[in-house]
């Protein structure tokens, strides 16, 4: 699977991602607010919609701007906002696992303090090797008594330009040379399932790097999948349920999520575990291939957002659900899964109690 997507999306399809209405990130509206360096190419890496990429594309008659995000559904909502700005022809959104290849003369990144210190040194570290010699990586952080990531420009730059506000901190390096060491972020575990020992991929950015979460624990724990069972895992992360699906079946088993790192690392995990029955889609939208059919859904989902992408999850998984097929949720706030599960018309509503979480299973009429 390509892993890379070039999205350039029509403003006025149906699907809304509520694109207009965010301001930039704090962290983003420093680098805005900052002067930047020549350049010809530039990429913006973007928690936010990107709208530094408008900016520098409105503020040049020619120049070309990348921006990147690790996340689809972040990727789709920003991409009618930067197409529909002036420039916006010269604005590229790309949705992929890793930075994009090239040469860039500026690569300018936000990031907010509360972010993942270990996505964030793997993109710093990604983005100097895109840079060209003589190009600027510039980072910023809403967080005016930052020394973190200052601490980590010095280790991948000889002179670092620091510029400090109330609202945050603007640093800038100049690439005099290339790296001489290289760190691999991603790491592989391994974990037991009704006695078969699996291994997976994970890398920083993918929800639970580094271990199984508990969570996925017990939704591996109570499932019981009969052989032949077609079998959908929404918000697979790594691919652990997923992969512990795929043993008890000779059926498909479809990992879907909209984080590009996530698909990579369910991909690597099925050929390192030689589960040829394993899918990944790269999704946000909830929109699949109409031919898929599902008899059991998984899924672990998110606490944030008020049960936003849980509700998700679910509207998504109901559509390829078939009649008798079960949806099996794992969360440790029960109450709401039982209402909006019986709101969708599903049968059968019980919460089963699952160590520290609960296990909600209902039934597609």
């Amino acid at each position: 699977m390509n892993l890379t997507c070039y999205l350039n999306l029509n403003p006025t399809e149906n699907f809304d991602y509520g694109r207009e209405s965010l301001p930039p990130l704090l962290s983003e509206q420093l680098l805005i607010d900052r002067p930047v360096p020549d350049f010809n190419r530039a990429l913006v890496v973007s928690l936010g919609r990107a709208q530094l990429a408008a900016h520098l594309v409105e503020s040049s008659a020619s120049a070309e701007v990348d921006a990147w995000f690790i996340d689809r559904f972040a990727a789709n909502s920003a991409t009618p906002s930067l197409n529909a700005t002036d420039g916006g022809s010269r604005i590229q959104v790309v949705c992929s696992a890793d930075l994009p290849e090239g040469n860039y003369q500026l690569v300018a990144m936000s990031v907010i303090s509360r972010g993942e210190a270990e996505l964030t040194r793997d993109l710093l570290q990604q983005a100097h090797q895109r840079l060209e010699i003589g190009g600027h990586l510039m980072v910023s952080v809403d967080n005016p008594q930052d020394n973190w990531l200052l601490e980590q420009m010095h280790l991948l730059f000889p002179s670092v330009n620091c510029f400090r506000s109330k609202a945050g901190a603007v640093y800038t390096g100049k690439k005099q040379k290339s790296l001489k060491r290289v760190r691999d972020f991603s790491c592989q575990f391994a974990f037991k399932d009704q006695g078969r020992m699996l291994q997976a991929i994970s890398e920083p950015g993918v929800f639970s790097h580094r271990r199984l979460d508990p969570g996925a624990r017990q939704l591996m724990n109570i499932c019981d999948i009969d052989d032949g069972d077609r079998v959908l895992d929404m918000g697979s992360g790594c691919g652990a349920v997923a992969f512990a699906a795929a043993c008890q079946t000779g059926g498909e088993v479809w990992g879907v999520d909209s984080n590009a790192r996530a698909i990579r690392c369910l991909e690597k995990g099925a050929a390192i575990n030689d589960l040829t029955n394993i899918r990944s889609l790269l999704n946000a939208d909830g929109v699949f291939p109409s031919e898929l059919e599902f008899d059991l859904v998984l899924a672990n989902p998110p606490y944030y957002g008020n049960h936003g992408i849980a509700k998700h999850f679910i509207d998504a998984s109901l559509k390829y659900l078939v009649s008798g097929g079960a949806l099996i949720f794992v969360t440790k706030k029960p109450d709401w899964f039982q209402e909006y599960f019986s709101l969708k018309g599903l049968e059968d509503v019980l919460p089963l109690p699952s160590g520290e979480y609960h296990i909600v299973c209902g039934r597609q009429p």
